[in-house]
């Protein structure tokens, strides 16, 4: 799936993996954020949520972006 998601100032990437091949999807989003000068910064955070798993990329995915959205919202 890999799709990228701009939210409130940040730009979440959805970046799910197989350790293995066959094997269940672990949710990872990267994000990307706006500093105060409205300049992207060069830091990029990757997230994995090792506690969860999914039978397919795209549920992986989708549960790592609104995990993401989460974690935006409480900072």
């Amino acid at each position: 799936m890999k799709s990228s998601v701009s939210y409130k100032n940040c730009v979440i990437r959805s970046e799910s993996f197989q350790l293995e091949q066959s094997s269940s999807w672990i949710p990872r989003y990267t994000l990307m954020h706006r500093d105060a000068n409205h300049e992207w910064s060069g830091d990029r955070s990757h997230h994995d949520r090792l506690d969860k798993v999914f039978w397919t990329e795209k549920e992986a995915d989708e549960f790592a972006l609104q995990d993401a959205m989460e974690w935006i919202d409480r900072k």
